[in-house]
């Protein structure tokens, strides 16, 4: 079961961990958020489908802000 969105707010933006916030299983990379988490696959499927290369992800930049936007990333 994967995590609501709202639980990803109460983290903190900058961390000196170089891991996801998201699955703390990896480096938290553009690559990584794009393509590879487990922790937010719900919510890119659903703002970005299945992208599988980081261009075919930034291809869709009204996806790409709403999904940052629902992780609350941008703030």
């Amino acid at each position: 079961m994967h995590t609501a969105p709202e639980s990803y707010r109460c983290l903190p933006v900058i961390t000196d961990s170089p891991l996801c916030r998201a699955c703390m299983e990896a480096d938290e990379t553009p690559t990584h958020v794009l393509l590879q988490c487990r922790g937010v696959a719900e919510h890119r499927a659903a703002y970005l489908g299945s992208p599988a290369l980081l261009p075919e992800a930034l291809g869709d930049l009204g996806g790409l802000l709403s999904f940052w936007s629902e992780l609350g990333w941008l703030e």
